[in-house]
């Protein structure tokens, strides 16, 4: 369902920031996090193809992003904004 496929999408992009923010973590963890978030997409994108979804009979489905699906990450959603910064060894 759209609004499944869309939390899905958010919720994994908050999770990659928490994986690359957290120094528990090897590094090479954290590094591929950050590769990875670079070139996911940001939740002003999800609402994108959600809008787009509504006016495309073949369009893969999204909803708009609801502020409740990513409440419990400590960094909240992957957005535009965010700005990763290279995990070191520091």
């Amino acid at each position: 369902m759209a609004n499944e496929r869309t939390e899905a999408i958010v919720c994994a992009g908050a999770f990659l920031i928490e994986l690359a923010r957290d120094r528990t973590l090897p590094l090479k963890v954290r590094q591929r996090a950050a590769t990875i978030a670079r070139h996911f997409p940001t939740i002003e994108d999800v609402s994108s193809m959600a809008y787009t979804s509504e006016t495309s009979v073949c369009a893969v489905k999204f909803s708009q992003p609801a502020e409740s699906s990513h409440s419990s990450f400590a960094h909240g959603p992957l957005r535009e904004s965010t700005r990763l910064g290279w995990p070191s060894a520091e």
